[in-house]
């Protein structure tokens, strides 16, 4: 996967887009936004092999694409089950080991901020891309965080995951060519 792509078709005649790339060590950047005529043949080309984000109006066209709102819970609930998998551990220690400090997690947005962009046209799209490079920035702390600890290895392997379990996977459509 080459990251994730939001879409958003404002008017009929425009369609706009916001690259999202999950680089090497997950960073997760903003990197590059469009505005063409919905008819230009340039659009499928910068949505191939990427996680497809709709918006509602763009949605008619390109399909539902990824929920953002449930990425923001699959980070949520992979979160809780860490917690859990932290508690266990501690628990499963001899009562003199019991002080483990407890990860700190960051702060999850499970809303969107609204955005304004400099072209208006792109400030729905702007406002999701924003909220999903949030989340992998979010996401890729959670992993570091986990892989500084080896007892919770076991949830999600020796290396960083990409994106959350559940979240774009085989269920969810990429686009491709």
């Amino acid at each position: 996967m080459r990251g994730v792509v939001v879409i958003d078709q404002p008017v009929e005649d425009r369609v706009v887009g916001w690259h999202v790339n999950v680089g090497e060590g997950l960073e997760s950047t903003m990197a590059g936004a469009w505005v063409l005529p919905s008819d230009d043949d340039r659009i499928d080309r910068l949505l191939v092999g990427r996680v497809l984000v709709t918006t509602e109006k763009a949605a008619p066209r390109f399909g539902r694409g990824a929920d953002v709102g449930a990425l923001a819970m699959a980070i949520v609930a992979e979160t809780s089950a860490l917690d859990a998998a932290f508690a266990a551990h501690v628990a499963a220690l001899p009562s003199s080991k019991r002080s483990l400090v407890a990860p700190r997690w960051p702060r999850i947005p499970t809303r969107p901020r609204a955005e304004i962009a400099g072209d208006p046209l792109a400030s729905n799209a702007l406002t999701l891309a924003r909220w999903v490079s949030q989340l992998l920035a979010v996401w890729d702390r959670i992993e570091k965080e986990r892989l500084t600890r080896p007892f919770l290895a076991v949830r999600g392997g020796d290396v960083a995951r990409p994106l959350p379990p559940g979240w774009a996977t085989a269920d969810v459509l990429t686009h491709a060519a």
